[in-house]
């Protein structure tokens, strides 16, 4: 084999060294999108199930089977959160149960995602605006966290009116 001959071969293996290199990485760029959106949609999808949950119980304790017409008779707003008794997601039976409520769900590759859900009494026509006395709107909180969600944490937030 001449000298020529050897730096073709030289520059040949180079090339498909480089190539094989850009390769990889383009696949490995490509399984992290996929890996994040995928994250993303099951985030989502942990979020609305939350919702969909809560949105099947009454509006507060002292609400079901009753109506009122002022929001003074409504739980207390230091008070929001499972009653006496309610140890247990299953025994929850209102909106407000639910604050500070953790779920943990563990999807395979994309390990475990934490839904948190926060519920407050908010102003009625900004509920964007927190609310230091009994309102018939209350907003619910809903987090997901998960190690592929970039940016740490998907939030969604939904209001619910008596």
């Amino acid at each position: 084999m001449g000298t020529a001959q050897l730096i073709l071969l030289i520059g040949g293996m180079t090339i498909l060294g480089f190539m094989s290199i850009m390769i990889y990485s383009s696949f490995n760029d490509k399984t992290d999108f996929e890996l994040y959106n995928e994250a993303y949609i099951t985030a989502s999808a942990l979020g609305q199930s939350m919702f969909d949950r809560i949105l099947t119980k009454g509006f507060d304790q002292k609400s079901i089977g009753k109506s009122f017409t002022t929001p003074d008779s409504l739980t207390a707003v230091g008070s929001i959160g499972p009653d006496t008794g309610e140890s247990s997601v299953n025994l929850f039976n209102d909106v407000d149960d639910y604050k500070n409520y953790v779920k943990l769900d563990t999807m395979g590759i994309l390990g475990v995602f934490r839904t948190r859900v926060d519920v407050r009494y908010v102003q009625k026509f900004n509920p964007d605006n927190n609310s230091s006395v009994r309102t018939f709107t209350k907003r619910i909180d809903v987090f997901v966290t998960n190690m592929y969600v970039r940016g740490d944490t998907l939030k969604f937030k939904y209001a619910v009116t008596y």
